[in-house]
């Protein structure tokens, strides 16, 4: 028999683990002493093995629990699953590389962040499709086509200069800035959407009715800043309509 110490060492799992595997009652102690002290058997080992085999292949515990008690494995539809469920998690690792090579790339253009700006924009490109779905509830399709096909998702310098802009949005309202110095703001921000574009969403009726969906759409800005930002555009697009 092993003591819990010397099985650890010659299995190469640690003792909290295998604690852990006998409050689950997946792998129980042969013995246990008046003291409380676990001993393991070799017989242990190879249920040990199943175990870690079947982790490696990405079975949760609770679906361990069930297959090591089976005299005879007919398990192909399991491991079917297990297969799709790491081709998908593979998707999402490399989907996160690719986020963290865009992250890096506006990092390096935007010495300085603030943590609301970059979330958000982190935020709004991991939910870009829902968004876009989800606006095309409530605007034309190829409106929000064309909005999304304008700001190009992972497209760095389009991001870092947004950036910038953010931070002139926010510099403003901290500092109170006179109108016609925030509409020259605004003007710069809404040149990154094409003219015509600009122009049909402003005759777009529903426009102004929606209420974005706060678990998709980040916003870098605080409530105080929106509130201002809002009145802000609001008074822009009434000088702009009467041009």
């Amino acid at each position: 028999m092993y003591p819990i110490g010397q099985f650890s060492r010659k299995t190469g799992v640690s003792i909290r683990t295998l604690r852990y595997y006998d409050e689950m009652n997946l792998l129980k102690p042969s013995y246990i002493s008046e003291t409380g002290r676990r001993f393991y058997e070799n017989e242990d080992i190879i249920t040990l093995q199943k175990i870690t085999g079947l982790k490696t292949l990405g079975f949760s515990l609770k679906d361990i629990q069930q297959l090591i008690r089976q005299s005879q494995w007919d398990i192909t539809e399991s491991l079917e699953y297990q297969k799709r469920k790491m081709i998908n998690k593979l998707v999402d690792i490399e989907k996160n590389i690719e986020l963290l090579e865009y992250t890096i790339s506006l990092a390096q253009l935007n010495q300085v962040i603030e943590p609301e700006i970059f979330i958000a924009l982190i935020q709004n490109n991991l939910h870009m499709e829902s968004q876009q779905r989800w606006l095309k509830s409530y605007l034309p399709n190829e409106i929000v086509d064309e909005i999304y096909a304008t700001s190009n998702g992972h497209n760095v310098r389009y991001d870092a200069h947004l950036i910038n802009i953010i931070n002139q949005l926010k510099i403003a309202y901290k500092n109170q800035f006179k109108d016609t110095e925030v509409h020259t703001i605004l003007k710069e921000l809404f040149s990154q959407v094409p003219h015509e574009l600009f122009n049909r969403l402003l005759t777009e009726p529903k426009l102004m009715e929606i209420q974005l969906d706060s678990m998709l759409f980040s916003s870098p800005f605080s409530k105080q800043e929106e509130k201002w930002l809002i009145e802000k555009i609001e008074n822009m697009l009434k000088e702009y309509k009467t041009i």
